[in-house]
């Protein structure tokens, strides 16, 4: 989350740092006279407010746009002029906002201007007077306020004088007449001027050059894509979580399974290109976390069968490349380790895996015992580098596996190789593949299941269990495999760790020269 919020912080910063400022520029008009009376008309008013949207909708109208670019010398469409303009006319209010925008500061305030002005200047024409009419009216005001003003003034000379003639008595109440009179034409020639008109267009305050930039922000875009960039990654993993039918602990597997789980394997490190031989980490690595997992596995397994000591062992995966072979392997080396008998045999006769990790021939086996009465598990079998263990391979790979294991032969095959061993540990193919493992585990007196933590699927190992139950097996638990190292942590600092074998002679460390001592024992016999 830490990590997809600061890409998305980082992202968006560097992206809108990029991109180009864009500056904006307000023109405000006010539609109506009605405010500047000194009795406001309510229906002036009215009317004021209702027309302010129509010049909005008329400002963005193409004969508009058009004498702005003439005006401006602009070279865009009138329809790319229109994305770069806004004229907004707010409910119960007189007042028109004209918002322009540009890369150019100046050139924002230009044009926003300019559209009031192409406004204010076709209103006449929008509005049906006659322009020739109205400047009439407007040079007969002029003249009648002249003429108002000169004759206000000689009224006020003569009615300053202390003592004033007959004459000048007469000509002082003409010119009060001829005052009223012309007051009288002004007021009658103001009603037909548009100056309190409803639908005269005014502008109250012209759009100035801004300093600050409204786009991109810069801030604001950073900000959103880091908390994006949480929640996307949140809720990513919430669904994941949702999905996810893997079984990664212990408390799953019983919810699953109903099974104990007797044993906890970490993931075994080292090169994926090394020999096969590398995984049998309990004679090659005895000191690390891998191999006591195997160790506390075996006492494990002993506690669960005190009453009646297993004989025959069979070990199984709900599906392939679980570690059911390696597991195999490894229970086998511990518990020769602890002064029992052991023969590991590879019952997985589609895709035999002991002989690759032992590093030996497969020429006879199983397969051999099964079709010769004669053949002895001594004579087929192969010592090992550990003392009291031996591997019985396949053999030939037989075309009806399932029914070779599952027949007459192979009951006899088994209580011959109980009586040369104290503990006889099957390999067998995995449960959701074939019925091979399900067909062994009728045979043996118990049954490990191996689970890979966070890759075997919860439907697979509980059909593996049913699979199981159905042939009549006692399973005597799981063994929870390849568990992450951040959860085996702590074993590694108490038990030590698989680089820290004790080096040879040579120098070399001591798990090489084990497997290569293994690997030529195994060859030699």
């Amino acid at each position: 989350m830490i990590a997809a919020a600061l890409v998305g912080g980082i992202a968006a910063f560097t992206i809108s740092s990029l991109q180009q400022k864009v500056y904006e520029s307000k023109a405000t008009l006010i539609v109506g006279q009605a405010l500047s009376a000194t009795n406001p008309d309510y229906t002036q008013l009215l009317v004021a407010q209702n027309l302010s949207t129509t010049y909005a909708a008329i400002a963005k109208t193409r004969p508009i746009l058009e004498a702005v670019i003439t005006e401006l010398g602009l070279k865009e469409t009138t329809d790319q002029l229109a994305e770069r303009v806004r004229v907004e006319s707010p409910s119960s209010s007189t007042m028109l906002f004209i918002t322009a925008l540009d890369g150019d500061p100046v050139q924002a305030a230009r044009l926003a201007n300019a559209l009031g002005d192409q406004l204010i200047a076709a209103s006449p024409t929008i509005q049906g007077r006659e322009a020739e009419f109205q400047k009439s009216i407007d040079a007969d005001l002029a003249e009648t306020q002249g003429l108002i003003d000169s004759t206000q003034a000689r009224v006020e000379t003569l009615a300053a004088l202390e003592a004033r003639t007959a004459q000048q008595e007469a000509q002082l109440a003409a010119l009060e007449g001829r005052l009223a009179s012309l007051r009288s034409t002004y007021s009658t020639l103001l009603s037909f001027s548009s100056g309190t008109a409803s639908n005269l267009l005014t502008v109250v305050e012209p759009g100035g050059v801004s300093t600050s930039p409204v786009a991109p922000r810069v801030l604001f875009n950073t900000l959103l894509a880091v908390a994006l960039g949480l929640l996307i990654v949140a809720a990513i993993a919430f669904v994941a979580e949702q999905l996810d039918d893997s079984i990664r602990d212990a408390e799953v597997v019983q919810e699953v399974t109903g099974l104990s789980t007797l044993g906890t394997i970490p993931r075994m490190r080292g090169d994926s290109g090394r020999s096969e031989i590398y995984r049998l980490a309990a004679i090659l690595h005895p000191r690390s976390s891998v191999a006591e997992g195997y160790r506390a596995l075996r006492a494990n397994v002993e506690f669960a069968s005190v009453d009646a000591p297993l004989r025959t062992l069979l070990v199984s995966s709900a599906v392939p490349n679980e570690g059911k072979t390696v597991t195999a392997a490894n229970i086998a080396v511990v518990f020769a380790q602890a002064g029992r008998r052991v023969l590991l045999v590879d019952a997985d006769l589609r895709k035999p895996a002991v002989h690759v990790i032992f590093n030996l021939p497969n020429a006879h086996g199983l397969t051999t015992m099964l079709r010769n009465e004669a053949v002895t598990s001594e004579s087929v079998s192969h010592v090992t580098e550990q003392a009291n263990l031996r591997v019985l391979t396949t053999g030939p790979l037989p075309p009806n596996p399932a029914e070779l294991l599952g027949s007459n032969r192979m009951q006899t095959v088994l209580a011959r190789l109980k009586e040369d061993a104290d503990l006889v540990i099957f390999d067998s193919p995995p449960l959701q593949a074939v019925t091979d493992a399900a067909v062994l585990g009728s045979l043996t007196e118990g049954a490990l299941l191996v689970v890979d933590a966070g890759r075997s699927r919860r439907r697979a190992v509980r059909g593996a269990r049913e699979a199981l139950d159905r042939a009549g097996a006692h399973i005597v638990g799981v063994v929870l495999n390849r568990v992450s190292e951040k959860a085996s942590f702590h074993y590694a600092g108490y038990y030590g760790d698989e680089k820290a074998d004790v080096a040879s002679a040579d120098g070399r460390p001591r798990s090489d020269v084990a497997a290569e001592r293994t690997g030529a024992s195994a060859r030699a016999d």
